[in-house]
């Protein structure tokens, strides 16, 4: 095809309920609903979004999140962090020469900074924006007299060009929480701003801070939520022109793993992404291993995801990019009807402890609901509860973050099977190509717990079983077929008593009689991990306490 032919050629207008019928037949009797799927925010998200989803989007919407930020760009907020204070300082220096924005840094008491390095600090703070956390020695502010950015910890400190009004999104992010409960915490904690101060006194100080995870959409969409979110903030104190607050975001930590560490720059790059394309003014992207000890290299690896997003996408030179998405206007506008309706929920309980104690209560059932799917794999952490590497060891202690991360109790179990090992065989019977994807199944399964098994030769006799099993010490078994061969083999095997407890890979009818007969139990899809994985490891103490006897 010409050049000229390509330039002519017309497209004919699809209709969705052409799509809806070319989908139905995909499906093979399945029903369109069976594509959509539910949020943790309980939103229901379609498999395709059209202009018809815009009709009840405020057309004023895409304009509150534009007129929301002065500029396209984002500032690079890598935190600098040391055991004293002159290595902070020699890492501030490093990493604005390399490409950071900001001087992001978290005093701690036990930094003792002399006169000299106060004067350098001071000639940083005049020359970069800053990001400064305070909350542990809010003294340290005496030492400066002004300085341009954001101030946690320091709300009653007046610095002319400083906000130090700290909205924190995070905090509730990090005990678990949804979108919503993040964005309703926040307009929370600025009513508390406001009722003791005033609005505008509020919208000249404040900024806010959200923590950005792996739902990629859902985090843009968030990010653009709060815009609107606080325009209507401002309408109900009767300020219909309230200002723009900044908006700082770092990667979340809640999906980060100390398992396959390697995985957590995906993660970062991910949230990174999101952020930017969510708006944020600010940014932090944590390394990948920092739940152990980062190093240069990876800090160089977490501030450069920022600088290749700058320089090879170019997403810094468009303004809100994602507006005009089908799909992400939609998601933005749900987020904002149903945060603004829990957040009026809150403010009819009579004190700011009840509103924070329901928050909270929420944010635990959206954590055990998160926990259930990535226990039960119907959410996925890669190199944690899938793909998992055999090979990982779990060294040295692991630092604590304030976050509730997915990966904790995995990482438990690891540990505790390095520990106390629990020798475990995988009993083929049958064909190969009958139960090789189930071994597979069972192998992974296994492997994600922290229990690697070796396979044993199939077709075993129950008396050459038993042989095998001692030879090897082995103190623990799963028995995999096809169901024929489960059905006649594992009754049979149950009448030898073998001397280590028995499991069966599958689900099937007589399960309940084999468990009358010995049968220790099951391995299946959709079983919880952390349950199974909890029993595996009292019997891989009880082998070890007998070892050890």
């Amino acid at each position: 095809m010409t050049l000229d032919k390509m330039r002519q050629t017309v497209f004919n207008n699809a209709a969705i309920d052409q799509w809806e019928q070319v989908a139905l037949k995909s499906l093979k009797g399945k029903t369109l609903e069976s594509l959509s799927t539910k949020t943790l925010e309980d939103i229901i998200l379609k498999p395709l979004y059209s202009l018809d989803d815009m009709e009840n989007i405020p057309v004023s919407q895409t304009a509150i999140v534009r007129e929301a930020k002065k500029s396209s760009e984002w500032l690079v907020a890598q935190v600098a962090e040391g055991f004293t204070s002159e290595a902070i300082l020699k890492e501030i220096t490093e990493s604005l020469a390399k490409g950071n924005d900001v001087v992001h840094l978290k005093l701690e008491k036990e930094h003792n900074w002399n006169a000299d390095q106060i004067e350098e600090l001071a000639e940083l703070f005049s020359e970069h924006n800053a990001i400064l956390d305070v909350t542990n020695n809010p003294a340290f502010l005496k030492n400066f007299n002004d300085l341009r950015g954001i101030v946690k910890g320091a709300e009653d400190v007046e610095f002319p060009n400083a906000r130090t009004y700290f909205l924190n999104g995070s905090s509730i992010h990090q005990a678990g929480g949804d979108a919503i409960s993040e964005l309703a915490s926040v307009l929370v904690q600025a009513d508390v701003f406001a009722e003791k101060t005033s609005i505008e006194k509020l919208a000249e100080k404040a900024f806010v801070q959200f923590s950005i995870e792996n739902n990629f959409f859902m985090e843009i969409a968030k990010i653009r939520a709060f815009r609107i979110l606080w325009q209507a903030f401002g309408q109900a104190y009767g300020k219909t022109d309230i200002a723009a607050i900044p908006v700082h975001t770092e990667t979340s930590l809640r999906s980060y793993s100390v398992l396959d560490a390697n995985v957590n720059i995906l993660r970062a790059g991910n949230s990174a992404l999101a952020a930017i394309l969510g708006g944020a003014d600010s940014l932090t992207t944590y390394p990948h291993d920092y739940l152990t000890e980062a190093t240069p290299t990876s800090k160089r690896i977490a501030r450069n995801i920022q600088l290749v997003l700058k320089e090879e996408t170019h997403i810094q030179r468009v303004l809100d990019a994602a507006g005009g998405s089908y799909y992400v206007d939609t998601l933005t506008n749900e987020l904002v009807e149903k945060t603004w309706t829990y957040f009026l929920t809150l403010m009819k309980e009579a004190t700011v402890e009840d509103r924070e104690t329901k928050l909270l209560e929420r944010a635990e059932k959206k954590w055990e609901e998160q926990l259930f799917a990535l226990s039960t794999r119907k959410k996925s952490l890669i190199g944690t509860n899938t793909y998992s590497n055999p090979d990982d060891v779990i060294s040295g202690p692991i630092k604590f973050t304030g976050y509730k991360r997915l990966a904790e109790p995995f990482e438990q179990l690891r540990k505790s099977f390095q520990d106390s090992p629990l020798n475990t065989a995988i009993i083929p019977y049958g064909i190969l190509k009958d139960y090789k994807t189930l071994m597979d199944f069972v192998s992974g399964y296994l492997i994600a717990l922290g229990i690697s098994p070796i396979i044993a030769p199939e077709n075993l006799k129950p008396v050459d079983l038993q042989q095998w099993v001692d030879d090897r010490n082995i103190g623990y078994v799963v028995f995999v077929g096809n169901e024929e061969q489960t059905a006649g083999l594992v009754p049979a095997l149950l009448n030898e008593n073998l001397s280590v407890p028995m499991d069966v890979a599958g689900k099937f009818e007589e399960y309940e009689d084999w468990l009358d007969a010995g049968l220790s139990g099951s391995i299946f899809a959709g079983q919880s991990l952390l349950e199974k994985g909890q029993q595996l490891q009292a019997l891989a103490k009880k082998e070890d306490s007998n070892d050890n006897a």
